[in-house]
């Protein structure tokens, strides 16, 4: 029932146009989604008559006595055992067959609530990929209407945004970004106006596939666009565009003094934190590793300093492949790694690199001739595989000036 209504009895599935009108429906969704604790006929009775309906109470109850026994009937034609599947006992309704049955919603939820009681380790990391698996969408999407399933689904969903919290902690100790992009992925396609964009924009970022981020970024602008006419939410247009805002209370009124006074004593405060930030603690070795944002300030820097200092710069982009006569796919997330540390090894302090991509990284080389960069590839590529590297690597390096006038 979560994402769409199907059954199956055994491998046969079961042809639900046999089950009758959608009444009927109703009530087997409506039995079957009670099916622990049952659910009394004055109930089913609002449900599926509702307030509106001329007849009696009387004829309420006969009417669902009559919708009862002809589900009974229709659960036979459509290839189901002989059973009297529903049992009615005290003015209560069970759905209760003689052969065991296997609802996706009961098995999601003790899937949910055994992880919860699980502390740590793998047993709790796979019992909530185990729930996510059985999440296939939204409890029974076409009933939302109705006041009764949307609570009923409200509750999945409530443990579904548990389960996708929990395992983002889990990954995110793992610095396992392959897994968090593909939680939410996921849950952006079940619930795209639930703004979980947000955090799969941050999980790109963080796995430097900058290109991936900006089209998340870009179809999730369009889709609001389209359906909503709204833009995306500004936490989405802080978190792509590093935009930093100001105090909340200070945005409201600018004339308040007492809240600049309050920002001031804040920032002093954060003055030690703001140091330790700074400045390095480990001793300065190989060249500077930075996000891709950072890399693009530090180039602009090195071009206007350009004219004062004189020096000279170069911008190398380093490409990743896998060598041809290997057959087997190559493992491309290790592989990068391995070639990070090999370009942090072999460069001077004094130089700067950042991931651009799956398999691409930009170096800017300080006081560096265009000519010494084939020297500068080969100790990269020889550390690359002293440390078994194994692809293919290919560089195109240009002097910062020459670059800057060809954008122009």
């Amino acid at each position: 029932m979560l994402g769409g209504f199907s059954m199956y009895y055994g491998d046969e599935a079961i042809a639900l146009n046999k089950i009758g009108g959608s009444k009927s429906l109703l009530l087997l969704q409506m039995l079957l989604l009670s099916r622990r604790s049952g659910i009394s006929k004055n109930e089913l009775m609002d449900q599926l008559y509702g307030w509106n309906e001329k007849a009696a109470s009387a004829n309420s109850n006969k009417n669902l006595n009559n919708l009862i026994y002809r589900l009974k009937r229709q659960m036979v034609s459509c290839g189901l055992p002989d059973n009297e599947y529903i049992e009615i006992r005290e003015g209560m309704c069970r759905f209760k067959p003689k052969f065991p049955v296997v609802l996706d919603t009961e098995v999601f939820e003790e899937t949910v609530e055994m992880a919860k009681k699980v502390r740590g380790g793998a047993e709790r990391t796979a019992l909530f990929c185990r729930a996510d698996e059985i999440y296939s969408g939204e409890l029974l999407p076409s009933n939302l209407s109705e006041t009764w399933f949307f609570q009923k689904s409200r509750h999945f969903k409530e443990l579904y945004v548990l389960m996708v919290r929990e395992q983002d902690k889990i990954f995110k100790e793992k610095k396992d970004y392959q897994n968090r992009i593909a939680l939410y992925l996921k849950a952006s396609a079940l619930y795209p106006f639930d703004n979980w964009q947000v955090q799969l924009i941050r999980c790109y970022l963080e796995a430097y596939q900058y290109e991936e981020a900006l089209k998340v970024y870009n179809d999730t602008s369009e889709l609001y666009a389209r359906e909503m006419s709204i833009a995306p939410t500004e936490e989405m247009q802080e978190c792509f565009e590093t935009l930093v805002l100001l105090d909340e209370n200070h945005m409201k009124n600018p004339r308040d003094i007492n809240g600049w006074c309050d920002m001031d004593r804040a920032f002093q405060g954060r003055k030690n934190d703001i140091e330790k930030l700074l400045f390095e603690k480990n001793p300065i070795k190989g060249a500077y590793y930075c996000t891709y944002p950072s890399f693009v300030d530090y180039c602009r820097l090195m071009v206007r300093s350009k004219e004062r200092s004189g020096i000279s710069a170069i911008l190398m982009f380093l490409t990743l492949s896998q060598k041809k006569k290997i057959p087997k796919r190559m493992n491309l997330p290790e592989q990068m790694q391995i070639l990070k540390s090999a370009i942090g090894d072999s460069l001077r302090a004094g130089d700067a690199y950042t991931r651009y991509g799956n398999r691409h990284f930009i170096l800017m080389l300080s006081k560096t001739e265009l000519e010494c960069c084939s020297a500068v590839f080969r100790r990269i590529e020889d550390a690359y595989v002293r440390n078994y590297g194994k692809g293919d690597l290919w560089y195109y390096a240009d002097l910062t000036q020459e670059l800057k006038s060809s954008a122009l």
